[in-house]
């Protein structure tokens, strides 16, 4: 995700419907993982605002930040931080 977001390319759309995963079949039964669905993308426009899509599912995912009030006039530019924070309340909702 890391590398996606400095080559300009930010899914802004972290949910566990876009996260796979899986163990290796290794010694220490590492596990791996990728991000999915790149077709919500935003490419190399990171000041673009962002409010609450559509899809309710994905709303217990979102940042606090864009679920208040300026966040959903489109007032908040959407930064790494906040899709870490859905990344943390994904890894939240699956523990």
């Amino acid at each position: 995700h890391y590398a996606l977001w400095n080559a300009g390319i930010h899914h802004r759309d972290v949910s566990p419907a876009n996260l796979m995963y899986y163990r290796r079949d290794d010694a220490n039964r590492t596990v791996g993982g990728c991000l999915e669905r790149l077709r919500p993308c935003i490419f190399g426009e990171p000041e673009r605002s962002f409010g609450v899509t559509s899809e309710l599912d994905k709303i217990p995912f979102m940042a606090i930040d864009l679920l208040e009030a300026p966040g959903q006039d489109g007032k908040v530019k959407h930064l790494y931080r906040h899709d870490m924070e859905s990344f943390i309340w994904v890894f939240v909702w699956i523990c």
